[in-house]
């Protein structure tokens, strides 16, 4: 494919000279998975003061602190995850597996000459962890009284500042392709509402209304059968460099430097039949898009933990905001049978470009953590974590775009969100029993855009003296709903997501 370079810039919800805004892709972002050490996993991520676990760091750097020794570990997983979608009263299942190494590091202890003084050692450690995973997959198929072919002819009649594209902007010129027409509507005001109306003008979808200016369907009809399928997959992981103070063995204070790593791809394909008996006009589509998203960005992390008895441990942790900037890369095509006096005619409506559009930064949310411990001796201990994180600050930012409109819905739409977790583990000589649950609210003010989640861990582990082997697992189920396509009709689908991970960490002193 032919690759181009255009600004990107925002109108309202959609992006003049791009593809359309989705406000999810930004919480996608913001949201951090537990996805760790199998210690750390299973007892739910539940570890802001207790430390001595590599990925401890993530929720308060102070915990490395805690180490006695040089540790390192490495962390393999398996993500396992079903989507139910029930759509008009038609149920569909999607299921993704995704193995990865979502955590490995080591924190290399230096401690004081003179452990009279008050700083007993200074831990330094480096670690890459996975924030979240992002292999999804929903499908949801049914029948509706709403076409999708209705997204396009909203973008013809009214994608203009409110008015219809101009016919120049959806008829090829003599010696024109559709990609150089697609292209051209790139630098024109507009551009991206041009571009849907010009695939289904060439598609044969619309027809220009002679009776007066603007489009209407080629075809009509009262019930569709109808598929969509999203496919994403990718990363955000981050590289921590990591120190942390341990002050006569009873304040332990840290602090992180985060590099992240953006790197994912978003597919959608809408599939509809005609149910009607058609013999001119629309009789089928597929409209596929595609999305690949990538970059980086950087944050940080402080946190303390205070020793408040052998016993009682209490900690603090502040995580700021996360800078990223992004870049998008984005295809479309457009593929429909019409029938033309009686026959049936396929149409391959293909730009063949992938759009690469300017780069801007999304500023994240930071978050605040307070969290309690309580050690029973070699017997177990039990933790507690509670997060705030305010959803409602994610901005978007670029040089040349004004992004007012879409910060303005995030801070509408969206909500500071209260987070719970709750770890413990058991001792039996070498074994260790451990489980957790973990609670947090919704980003969105609506619940029906996407649900509380819950999540339930468990785990065991056994000790060989200076190494360790552990296996955790965390289950987890949020509730969603979808939208067909983005506009032009009602139609959405509800999601049930069920997710499963089992993760095995081997971990050694030295």
């Amino acid at each position: 494919m032919k690759k181009i370079y255009i600004p990107l810039l925002l109108l309202g919800f959609s992006q003049v000279k791009a593809q359309e805004f989705n406000p999810n892709d930004a919480v996608k972002l913001s949201t951090q998975q537990i996805n760790g050490s199998a210690r750390f996993n299973a007892m739910n991520g539940a570890f802001g003061a207790l430390g001595g676990d590599i990925s401890a760091s993530q929720v308060n750097p102070a915990g490395s602190a805690l180490f006695n020794y040089n540790h390192f570990s490495f962390t393999g997983n398996l993500q396992l995850q079903k989507n139910k979608s029930v759509f008009n009263g038609t149920q569909s299942d999607a299921k993704e597996n995704d193995l990865n190494l979502p955590s490995f590091g080591a924190v290399f202890v230096v401690d004081s000459k003179n452990q009279d003084q008050a700083l007993k050692k200074v831990t330094f450690g480096i670690g890459y962890h996975s924030n979240a995973r992002f292999n999804d997959r929903t499908f949801s198929s049914g029948v509706s009284n709403q076409s999708v072919t209705n997204y396009f002819l909203n973008h013809a009649n009214y994608g203009a500042n409110g008015g219809s594209i101009p016919l120049d902007y959806v008829q090829t010129q003599q010696g024109e392709s559709v990609g150089d027409l697609y292209d051209y509507l790139n630098g024109k005001q507009n551009g991206f509402s041009a571009q849907q109306a010009m695939l289904a003008y060439q598609g044969y979808l619309i027809n220009e209304n002679a009776a007066k200016d603007g489009y209407i369907l080629n075809g009509a009809g009262n019930s569709f059968y109808q598929e969509t399928e999203t496919y994403t997959t990718g990363f955000n992981n981050q590289l921590t460099g990591n120190v942390a103070f341990d002050i006569n063995k009873k304040i332990y204070l840290g602090a992180n430097l985060n590099i992240h790593f953006v790197d994912y791809l978003t597919s959608s394909a809408i599939y509809e039949e005609n149910k009607a008996a058609v013999t001119d006009g629309y009789q089928k589509l597929l409209f596929q898009n595609q999305t690949y998203t990538y970059g980086s960005g950087f944050s940080f992390n402080v946190g303390g933990i205070f020793k408040a008895t052998e016993e009682l441990r209490i900690g603090a942790s502040y995580q700021s905001p996360t800078w990223t900037k992004l870049q998008d890369e984005f295809t479309q095509s457009l593929q429909t049978n019409i029938y033309q006096q009686g026959k049936l005619n396929f149409y391959n409506t293909d730009p063949g470009l992938v759009t690469l559009y300017d780069k801007y930064t999304i500023k994240n949310p930071g978050s605040f953590t307070g969290s309690l411990a309580y050690v029973f001796g070699q017997k177990g201990l039990l933790s507690f974590d509670y997060t705030r994180k305010d959803y409602s600050t994610i901005e978007y930012s670029a040089s040349g775009a004004n992004y007012d409109a879409v910060n303005d819905y995030y801070k509408n739409n969206l909500q500071a969100t209260n987070e719970f977790r709750v770890g413990g583990e058991y001792r039996l000589n070498q074994v260790s029993l451990r489980a957790g649950y973990r609670f947090a609210n919704t980003p969105y003010k609506n619940k029906d855009i996407l649900g509380d989640l819950s999540s339930y861990s468990a785990g065991i582990g056994y000790s060989f003296g200076a190494s360790r082997l552990d296996l955790g697992y965390v289950f987890w189920n949020q509730d969603s709903s979808q939208k067909m396509i983005s506009s032009g009709t009602s139609n959405i689908a509800q999601i049930q997501s069920n997710n499963h991970n089992i993760s095995l960490t081997y971990s050694a002193s030295f």
